[in-house]
């Protein structure tokens, strides 16, 4: 069933529900792909809106589009941009391996998984694989986020919130609390990215970087809680709030996710375990908001009536 708010031409039926978020996923997912295998370039949050407008274009939506995922983005680039100063503050760096061993049985899962698979010299295609995982950080909450929108508004400006809500909190814990990741906290972890992914962040030879993304510096010391587990985690309860039981390869990916950081040197278990908590608490704060501001509407247009009734009497 389409909502209420989307345009005339998107309202079909319910055995055709699924054909324009298909066709549309399938796109995004094509061009992606391309643009990582083929050209070889990084699928940043510009690109990605350009590719989405595109989409937006030929839906008959470009300007609700432009209303909606303008300000998320700005919002978005913006705490990028705060994340890469809040390493640059001179805060103590805390190294949380001590607590990786209390909660995995004195074992550190990333070395395990390492000394277990990873060969030195060697690309597998699990190494591959897991970068891929890492790698589309930004590409898969933002495509769940743009098949949400083409098919319920309201519940995207939900997502979108709750994302932004939960980044900001995040970028706050960055700063107050700097976290080293494994593969700089603990000898012996190698950072597998270094060997898997070296140079799919420009455009090949452009020596300057070719999106405003990529002048933001990062912070190596924003390891906990990890957004490479709470951004995907978030977009399938969405999804599943959405869609049910359809959305559960969702959970599969955010799984695969969670694996692939681990085993990538570049977050602990525990690291994970901060962006669960993140990830429920923006979640049902955003419930919370949702229904706070609600009532209030309600209170206010109540109000409103009465104003009226009493002034017509």
């Amino acid at each position: 069933m389409q909502p209420a708010d989307a345009p005339k031409g998107l309202r079909v039926g319910r055995r055709h529900s699924w054909l324009i978020p298909s066709l549309v996923g399938g796109y995004l997912a094509v061009v992606t792909l391309f643009m990582v295998f083929v050209l070889h370039i990084s699928v940043s949050p510009e690109r990605f809106l350009l590719l989405m407008l595109i989409a937006a274009l030929v839906l008959g939506r470009a300007r609700l589009f432009l209303a909606d995922w303008i300000p998320f983005l700005v919002l978005f680039l913006s705490y990028e941009y705060l994340r890469g100063l809040g390493g640059k503050l001179g805060m103590p760096i805390h190294d949380v391996t001590l607590l990786e061993r209390l909660i995995s049985f004195g074992h550190v899962p990333t070395l395990v998984l390492q000394q277990a698979f990873y060969q030195q010299g060697h690309l597998n295609w699990y190494d591959i694989t897991a970068t891929m995982f890492y790698f589309l950080h930004f590409a898969f909450p933002l495509g769940l986020a743009y098949l949400i929108w083409v098919v319920d508004r309201r519940t995207f400006l939900r997502f979108s919130r709750a994302l932004i809500a939960m980044s900001f909190a995040a970028f706050v814990f960055f700063l107050l609390l700097p976290v080293a990741p494994p593969w700089k906290a603990l000898p012996g972890v190698v950072k597998i990215i270094d060997n898997t992914l070296p140079s799919f962040t420009d455009i090949p030879g452009i020596p300057v970087p070719a999106t405003v993304y990529h002048w933001l510096t990062p912070n190596q010391y924003a390891a906990m809680p990890s957004l490479h587990a709470a951004y995907p985690l978030l977009g399938t309860l969405f999804a599943l709030r959405l869609w049910g039981r359809r959305a559960w390869p969702a959970l599969v990916y955010t799984a695969c996710v969670w694996l692939s950081i681990v085993y990538l040197g570049e977050h602990y278990v525990v690291d994970i375990i901060g962006g669960v908590i993140f990830t429920f608490a923006a979640f049902f704060g955003e419930e919370v908001f949702t229904q706070l501001w609600a009532r209030r509407r309600a209170q206010r247009e109540d109000a409103e009536l009465a104003r009226t009734a009493r002034s017509s009497s």
